[in-house]
């Protein structure tokens, strides 16, 4: 009374791949029996997938958590180093700023010591020249005096209230 489907494997045959467990054909009983214990057995294959699913899932969540929280570190860490790139950034443009000042700075005392090197080479010459300390006034009133004019002519302007308030009185020149 046995379906063409249920037909009994000689015993030691293997099973083809992919079966985890033999189907059990028991000589005696029914096809109802059989059929039963191998819903039983298909049964428990299936609460092992189930199972082996559920790991795999906890182990896909558990990678999903660790990826995130690298993805996190990452993006904090790439916050921080763009962070401080804007603070050197800031730094490097206020360096900038003073280096620019400082030049400049430098190339006012540079030519002030030009002017002053002039100056006293001027004076130096009117000293080597001079005889008597009257020519010697005259000489460096000459050397020197035009040459200072066009300087406080620049700031005539602010001078002007202080000096309208003092009296004159002459330079006087030492030997």
């Amino acid at each position: 009374m046995m379906k063409p489907g249920f037909e009994k494997l000689p015993l030691g045959q293997p099973l083809p791949p992919g079966f985890p467990a033999p189907f059990l054909f028991a000589d005696g009983l029914s096809s109802v029996d059989t059929l039963l214990t191998n819903i039983q057995a298909a049964q428990g294959l299936l609460k092992v997938a189930v199972d082996n699913a559920r790991a795999q899932e906890k182990h896909v969540q558990q990678e999903r958590k660790e990826m995130k929280m690298e993805l996190y570190r990452e993006r904090e860490m790439r916050e921080g180093l763009e962070r401080q790139l804007t603070s050197e950034l800031h730094s490097r443009a206020t360096m900038q700023k003073r280096l620019k000042k400082e030049k400049k700075a430098k190339r006012k005392l540079q030519e002030a010591l030009e002017f002053e090197s002039k100056r006293r080479e001027q004076v130096e010459q009117a000293l080597k020249q001079a005889g008597t300390p009257e020519s010697l006034r005259i000489s460096l009133n000459e050397a020197v005096i035009p040459e200072i004019e066009p300087e406080h002519n620049g700031n005539q302007q602010e001078n002007s209230t202080v000096q309208e308030n003092r009296p004159y009185t002459k330079p006087s020149i030492m030997y």
